[in-house]
This record gives structure tokens, sequence and C-alpha cells, in this order.
């Protein structure tokens, strides 16, 4: 003998129900409560609401909706966007889960989510078997020639007659970029004219890093021919963007105000809201052949990417970083610049370590005794 097991909401216990067709996926049977309108299917836990923050637009005062969800927040958008004329409003700002506007950001490459927390880039000298000298030659061709580690390794053991494997001199070349990245990353001076700022550069491009499509992002400013801001990440989002404005202001105080231009990638002008970054100052080129372009900045991925072909890609994200901080140390205090009159960017912001007319080799090793 069977017995009819009767049904009742699960919210507020009402056995006033009525059938509400079936799920699209099992069959099973829907239920609505006459009572509370509560949809649900017997025998199964109900579905939790997520509750979302509630925000105002500050422009319009009328309630925001969320228009994209975001890797760190939310980005909401006016309900106000689909009406007319003087009540159109469309503005949006992102928030982070808790409803705030408060978004961490990373002010120093090594605190970059890909590489963060996986190198050490101290030299232990009391455990190490070779001397400071013969580390600063091993750098030297891996950060100035742009050679692989074995190629490095081969040219040590053919003209110096020193044997060191070449994932000894891997370790070396990735502590050293981290390192000298740490010890370079000081805050810029810039020498302004009253009323005048150069404009500053923003750009990403594709690498490959162990067969995975990552970018690598970078800010530029083309007077002082200084490489600031840098961030390798997995998407083109607004916390990559975000990362990286913030770590340019930081290492380049004086350049808050100036003039940005970028590639019209939505991600550069939301981030520049949380950032309160004036929006009358950023500049969207479409074509190489406009006036502004971002063709100083495109130049720089060339010079990247043909000095990165020795290596053949690589294998990790902590190599691609490490090559990066090492050649923008090597374009910071090694390499003379043509566009500043033969000096090194660093060198002509009055951080002169050539006046002892030091080579390469020995501001290496200099770097490598502090």
């Amino acid at each position: 003998m069977s017995v009819k097991v009767k049904i009742k909401c699960p919210c507020c216990g009402s056995s006033s129900l009525w059938k509400f067709g079936y799920e699209r996926k099992t069959k099973l049977q829907k239920y609505r409560c006459r009572n509370c309108k509560k949809q649900f299917v017997p025998g199964r836990p109900l579905r939790t609401c997520q509750h979302y923050p509630t925000v105002f637009c500050p422009r319009c005062g009328a309630r925001m909706t969320i228009f994209k969800q975001l890797s760190d927040g939310y980005r909401y958008r006016c309900r106000n966007y689909n009406l007319a004329g003087a009540k159109k409003c469309s503005h949006k700002i992102n928030v982070d889960f808790s409803g705030q506007r408060n978004f961490k950001t990373i002010l120093h490459p090594t605190e970059i989510e890909l590489v963060a927390g996986k190198i050490d880039p101290a030299f232990h000298w009391s455990k190490m078997k070779f001397p400071k000298p013969t580390v600063a030659l091993a750098l030297y061709y891996s950060i100035c020639e742009a050679m692989p580690a074995t190629q490095v390794s081969r040219t040590l053991a053919n003209i110096h007659a020193v044997s060191i494997s070449h994932d000894t001199i891997t370790r070396w070349s990735h502590k050293a970029g981290f390192l000298f990245s740490q010890k370079t990353a000081v805050e810029l001076s810039l020498p302004l004219k009253q009323g005048r700022r150069p404009r500053l550069y923003a750009d990403e491009t594709e690498v490959s890093v162990g067969g995975r499509k990552t970018w690598f992002w970078m800010s530029y400013c083309k007077k002082y021919d200084l490489m600031l801001g840098r961030n390798l990440t997995r998407r083109r989002d607004t916390k990559s963007a975000r990362d990286l404005l913030a770590m340019t202001h930081t290492l380049a105080p004086d350049l808050k105000a100036s003039e940005l231009l970028t590639d019209g990638l939505w991600s550069y002008p939301s981030a520049l809201g949380d950032l309160n970054f004036n929006d009358e100052k950023h500049i969207v080129y479409k074509s190489f052949f406009e006036s502004p372009n971002n063709n100083a900045l495109e130049r720089k991925w060339s010079g990247f990417k043909n000095r990165a072909k020795s290596f053949r890609g690589f294998k990790s994200d902590v190599g691609q970083m490490a090559f990066i901080e090492g050649q923008v140390f090597y374009h910071h205090l090694l390499k003379p610049s043509v566009r500043l009159n033969g000096k090194t960017p660093f060198e002509n912001l009055g951080h002169n370590l050539s006046k002892n007319n030091l080579s390469q080799l020995e501001i290496i090793n200099f770097f490598l005794n502090t």
C-alpha cells in the first residue's frame, strides 16, 4: 500500500502549492508556493541567493547595477544608461567584493602574482663556490649580451677556463634580475619645466611562457627614456592595468598629472577611474599613422623580443620576468641612449655611476657588492 506524501513549501511550510512545469535538464516536477511565491523541487536543497553591494551613481544619484565581474570586484553601471536626453547617465565605477573602492595594488615587479614568492633574490656568498667577479662576468654575458645560459657556460669554459653548469647560470640570472630590480627601484625626481609635463605611454604585448599566452605590460616615458611600470599577467583585465599604473606613479610621482596615451583597451580607463585620474588627460590612438601615436613604445617591444629570440622562449614566469628586469636594468644603467646624448637614463637624472669611468662589468659587480 503506497502512502501519498504531502508536499510543503520549504520556506514557509505552506501546503498551498501549484505545479510549475519541469526542469529542462532533469525533467523533475517543479512547484511554486501560493503564499511566498518560492519555486522549488521537492527533496532538493534551496539555492542561496548571493547579495551584492548596493552602489549609487556618484554623478546622478541613481542606483547602479553590475555591468561586469572583475577578478577582484565588480564593475557597476548606472541604471539610467538607457534613458534619453538629459536624464541619460552611463557612468561606470569599480568596487571590490565588499562594496568599497580600496583596491590593493602592486608597487614592485617582485610582487607580481605570477612570480611572487617563487624566488629568493639574495646571493648567499658564504655558501657559494664561485667569487663575485666570476658571477658578475656570467651576468654580464647573460644580461648585457642577452646570451642563453648554455652559451654563457660554453663561453666561460672556452675563453676564461671556468667550468659552470648552465643550471647554475640560470639561477644566477633569475636572482640578479630581481635583485637589481629591487636596488634600482628608487623614486625618480624628474627635472620638469613649470606647466609642462612629459607624456606617458602604456601598452601590452603578447608573449608565450611555457606554451601559454601571457601579457607583458609596460609604461614608458619617452622624454627621459624611462621604462617605469612592468607587469606580467594571463589576462588583459582592469587589475593588470591598475597594478601597472600604480607602480608607474610610485616610481615617478611627477608623472601623476601627465597625459597618458593608450591603445583604447577598456582596462585602462577602468583602472584610471580607480586611481582618480583625470579622464581629459587620457588619449587614445587608433592607428600608427595618426598623431599622437604609441610608436615609441612599440619599438621597445621589438627590442625586447629581438634580444629574447636566442632564448627560444621561456619555460617559466620567473624566467620571463627575470629576463625583463635584467633588460630594464641594462637599459637604465648600462646602455647609452642616443636620445639622451650618449648618457644612460639614470645618469641623465643624476644617478651617476659612470663618474668613476666604470665599465658595464664593473657596474654589475658594484651592485652585487652593495
